[in-house]
């Protein structure tokens, strides 16, 4: 076996093997400083990877687009320009600080997303008041009737409670349904004072003036009572807007053998209880017949107890 360096020797001398040592150790240093990974604190891990320091994704225009941050763990999503935060996982910081999930910036309000009920007080940036769009549905008013629409104040933007109670009025059965319980109790009045109001029916003296009084009792003989069917009524299918839909109306019979006056007759003898409505005659004060009706009760009165008088001074037993 030959020496060492010499001819035919098996091993390399010592100068080459002092090169080919050095040449490894300039490698190494080479590799080494060129592991970007190994300057910024990255390591492997069993099962993942070490991150020692931030940790930014950049878009290819130069822009930061996701942040991570190994201290709470939470990546955060940059808006286009690379500046203002817009969404974040993990950590929270806006919404609920020290808790974990999901939160979002929408519009100028951070949002957590599904992690809690949210409130109307809690809710930020919302507007101080809310214009309606006209006209307003019934299904849209809180505690009214789905025919509030229907309702003349239902269509005041500016008068929701109005509105609720035309609606409980119209279409409901709350007032006929309901058993009126007190000692006291009002007729109601409608009034034409431009929202036909409900009011109840006062006739104290502290409500009127210029009285005087009535001649309306030969008028009210002359009235011709009747008695009549009321014709049939027709409702056709709409939607809440009153939009009406195809299809063919809902009948509704009326009444029959119904006994009354006809207001066209009862205008031309005593029009002051006549009742009109867009400018036609419409109705009749019944309430008021009655009071019509007196002056003619007290001057029968008057004649029979004149009569009486007169049969007994003639002797006779009256």
């Amino acid at each position: 076996m030959g020496q060492p360096g010499l001819p035919g020797s098996q091993f390399p001398s010592d100068d080459a093997m002092i090169r080919k040592i050095k040449d490894l150790e300039r490698q190494l240093q080479q590799s080494t400083a060129a592991n970007i990974l190994a300057t910024a604190g990255i390591g492997v891990i069993p099962n993942g990877v070490l991150v020692n320091g931030m940790m930014q994704f950049k878009r290819e225009d130069g822009t930061v687009g996701v942040q991570v941050d190994p201290a709470t763990g939470s990546f955060t999503a940059f808006d286009a320009t690379g500046t203002s935060e817009v969404a974040r996982f993990g950590a929270l910081q806006e919404t609920s600080p020290g808790a974990y999930g999901v939160e979002v910036l929408v519009g100028s309000t951070w949002v957590q997303v599904g992690a809690q009920t949210t409130t109307w007080a809690s809710v930020s940036g919302k507007p101080t008041t809310f214009p309606p769009t006209l006209p307003i549905s019934g299904s849209d008013i809180s505690g009214a009737v789905a025919s509030a629409t229907s309702a003349t104040s239902a269509t005041n933007a500016t008068n929701a409670t109005n509105a609720t109670k035309a609606a409980q009025a119209d279409g409901s059965q709350y007032g006929w349904t309901n058993t009126v319980a007190g000692t006291e109790f009002y007729a109601l009045w409608v009034g034409n004072d431009g929202g036909f109001h409900f009011g109840r029916n006062t006739s104290s003296i502290k409500y009127k003036e210029n009285v005087r009084d009535s001649g309306t009792g030969h008028a009210v003989l002359s009235l011709r009572p009747v008695v009549y069917d009321r014709k049939a009524t027709f409702k056709y299918p709409e939607l809440e807007d009153g939009t009406r839909l195809e299809g063919p109306p809902q009948m509704f019979e009326g009444a029959k053998d119904e006994l009354g006056l006809i207001a066209e007759e009862v205008d031309e003898h005593l029009p002051q209880i006549v009742t009109r409505y867009g400018g036609e005659i419409d109705g009749v004060r019944y309430d008021l017949l009655g009071v019509a009706l007196l002056p003619v009760v007290q001057e029968q009165a008057a004649q029979i107890t004149a009569l009486t008088t007169a049969v007994r001074e003639l002797g006779g037993n009256i």
